[in-house]
């Protein structure tokens, strides 16, 4: 190569060194953090596994603590149900409720024996269910996961508007008094989320602000609005406990996601 072509070559890459710093790296996904492990060794000889013949299971402490140590999962992953009500007969009959939102009464969502049989209901569909040979669920045990509850979220606020737009907030179950709040708006199966800029929440109600203040949800107390610039649009609140069916199957805010109960495949 002549002396005249190194320098052209050399002037080259110098033209393209400021457009070849402008160019920042992608940073890395960051890491999904692996869900804690609910530590069942204390137990693991007292539970009972039962199945579908489908790959849904239930574990269960049938006559531990009624409120601990019921899970359902695929056999591989187990997650932990939020037991709502208890019932027992001596050694012979137990029911437990677990929170299941998408059904129209709590018994709606349990899993029990009587009469000798194990049952899973779910709705208007009631699922017999078989325990596992010793063998079988020994080995499950021994290679499964478990873990805490899957779905992490809790409705905070449900509103509309007279011609039937919705306005919806929830926030995580833990801590308790988290301000992750997150909202959403739309017509009824079509709710979408709205980046918020700015959360006001005190014991006279909540202030929900988005796009640098020109949309805002106010949660009065007595009077919940929304604003659209200088449009203001007067809201009827609905009580989270009467409407969580609703949010849960028609709202459409968590269409498509699993909740972690067997209620997810069973209904």
């Amino acid at each position: 190569m002549t002396r005249q072509s190194l320098l052209l070559v050399s002037f080259s890459v110098l033209l393209a060194l400021p457009a070849l710093a402008k160019k920042k790296a992608v940073p890395a996904a960051p890491p999904i953090a692996e869900e804690p492990a609910v530590d069942i060794s204390e137990v693991k000889d007292k539970l009972q596994i039962l199945g579908d013949g489908k790959q849904h299971y239930i574990v269960v402490d049938p006559w531990g603590e009624p409120h601990k140590h019921l899970y359902y999962g695929d056999g591989k992953r187990f997650h932990a149900l939020r037991v709502i009500t208890t019932s027992r007969e001596g050694k012979t009959a137990w029911r437990r409720t677990f929170w299941e939102p998408r059904v129209d009464a709590p018994w709606k969502g349990g899993v029990g024996l009587r009469q000798g049989k194990y049952e899973a209901q779910c709705g208007e569909r009631a699922t017999e269910l078989q325990p596992l040979p010793a063998e079988e669920q020994a080995k499950m045990l021994a290679s499964a996961t478990f873990h805490g509850p899957l779905w992490k979220h809790r409705a905070y606020a449900l509103a509309r508007d007279n011609k039937g737009t919705y306005y919806y907030v929830d926030r995580p179950r833990e801590p308790d008094n988290s301000k992750a709040f997150r909202l959403f708006s739309g017509p009824r199966g079509n709710l979408k989320p709205l980046r918020m800029t700015n959360v006001v929440s005190d014991s006279q109600g909540d202030i929900f602000t988005t796009k640098k203040g020109e949309l805002r949800l106010v949660l009065d107390k007595k009077r919940p609005v929304w604003f659209a610039g200088k449009k203001e649009t007067e809201l009827v609140g609905l009580p989270i406990e009467d409407n969580a069916m609703m949010i849960y199957t028609d709202l459409g805010v968590y269409a498509g996601q699993r909740l972690g109960t067997p209620c997810d495949d069973l209904m």
